[in-house]
């Protein structure tokens, strides 16, 4: 179960990093809401509550108007693993992030002044992460 998680936060880090960039519509999320710091909170697959250990709950994505840093924590005292800074952009619904050469897109299905939640698809699953601003 740890591996399906380590790699599903693999996924995600490689999807919010790779994707093709664009202007922002005016249409979609007001991207100056995303900058600040969000704690993961609750994590779904196809509509299924995942059971998050207390050092998933501490990671956290820590957006600046261009970048966003992804802090991974394991271990029994939850240290910090990894920390990641990329750039990404938000047009429409959708965050784009290019990591090693590859663009990923990950739409924005919530974002407010308290919750962010993103949702991706792959090989027909579906992830949804929720993350509250600290």
């Amino acid at each position: 179960m740890r591996t399906i998680k380590n790699v599903l936060i693999i996924v995600f880090i490689s999807m919010v990093t790779f994707s093709c960039n664009s202007d922002d519509d005016s249409s979609g999320i007001n991207s100056n809401q995303i900058i600040g710091t969000w704690r993961y909170t609750s994590s779904t697959t196809n509509g299924v509550a995942e059971t998050l250990d207390d050092c998933e709950l501490m990671e956290t994505l820590t957006f600046t108007s261009d970048e966003v840093t992804f802090t991974i924590f394991e271990g029994d005292d939850c240290s910090v693993i990894d920390s990641e800074t990329i750039s990404y952009s938000i047009s429409g619904n959708n965050i784009s992030t290019t990591f090693g050469g590859e663009t990923f897109t990950t739409e924005i299905e919530t974002l407010n002044s308290t919750t962010l939640t993103l949702k991706e698809t792959d090989d027909g699953d579906v992830y949804t992460d929720t993350y509250t601003k600290i």
